[in-house]
């Protein structure tokens, strides 16, 4: 079991290139600059504007860019993803939760799912599912199972579990074809966690974007830890005397309400015993500020 610094690290350290294309700037907002651009403001001469590889167009780039008369720009080429959902009981919406947690991850970098797939835990059609997604770039699986189905596949092992509740399950490896593989508990909120701290970290490595970085913020409440290890939970921002944070839910299993009412979630490291107000806490936003 290992950090989510380290697996953050090894994730990043499993990089791969997807492939540039060219577009107009009509069509570019969103996209990421897959090379730098140096760029004279037609109107006033100003001395030469930059924007690296791995900047994320907005409307304001994209202005910018228009004002200097380029008409089209290289970005990076959206990768082939492919998503299981494990169906684990009647009746349950939990792997279609998880799909537009997923889905809501990749568009953020305007990446579309190539296909989601559900089905049930111990079937043929499990395996066939995996089989059949080894040729995406990328195949993201949630759901309780064993890891040795991906390695009868061929799947070789980065890392396995992490020290993180609720989402200490998460699996990472690639496949001889280079398919990056994602194994993700079934929980949603831990799914919303791995999404944010993992399968976002996988893509701004992979497109030389700046990695995703906690904010520092004083607690303004009293917390005791609920289980022993590192926990992530929602959280929401407040002004008093300053800018703070306090957790939404205060149990061991977060409910999506709370989540969803959430700026975004902190980490309560076990090595800290009880926050006490003011103690300093990394929070992660669930997107970053524009």
């Amino acid at each position: 079991m290992i950090s989510v610094t380290a697996a953050i690290q090894q994730i990043a350290a499993c990089r791969t290139s997807w492939g540039k294309s060219t577009i107009s700037i009509s069509d570019a907002s969103g996209c990421v600059l897959a090379e730098p651009l140096v760029h004279t403001s037609t109107e006033n001469g100003q001395s030469p504007q930059a924007f690296t590889t791995g900047t994320q167009l907005s409307s304001r780039h994209l202005a910018a860019i228009n004002q200097a008369g380029i008409p089209r720009v290289s970005v990076f080429t959206p990768p082939s993803v492919a998503f299981i959902g494990l169906v684990e009981g009647e009746g349950l919406p939990i792997p279609q939760t998880n799909k537009l947690t997923i889905e809501g991850a990749l568009a953020n970098y305007r990446i579309p799912l190539r296909e989601a797939v559900f089905p049930a835990a111990g079937s043929p059609g499990l395996i066939k599912a995996v089989e059949s997604s080894l040729d995406a770039d990328l195949l993201i699986l949630c759901g309780n199972i064993l890891p040795k189905i991906f390695l009868d596949a061929g799947v070789e092992p980065v890392f396995n579990r992490v020290k993180a509740h609720p989402c200490q399950a998460f699996w990472f490896g690639y496949s001889p074809t280079k398919t990056r593989v994602m194994l993700m508990p079934s929980n949603p909120f831990a799914v919303q966690v791995a999404s944010r701290l993992f399968l976002e970290s996988y893509i701004r490595a992979c497109w030389g974007m700046k990695a995703i970085r906690p904010w520092w913020l004083p607690y303004a409440e009293h917390r005791t830890p609920i289980v022993p290890q590192d926990e992530y939970v929602p959280a929401v921002t407040m002004h008093r005397n300053g800018l703070k944070i306090r957790a939404t839910s205060f149990s061991g299993h977060t409910d999506l309400g709370s989540a969803a009412q959430a700026d975004g979630f902190l980490c309560h490291s076990i090595e800290n015993g009880s926050l006490e107000p003011s103690s300093l806490v990394p929070f992660y936003p669930w997107t970053d500020p524009s």
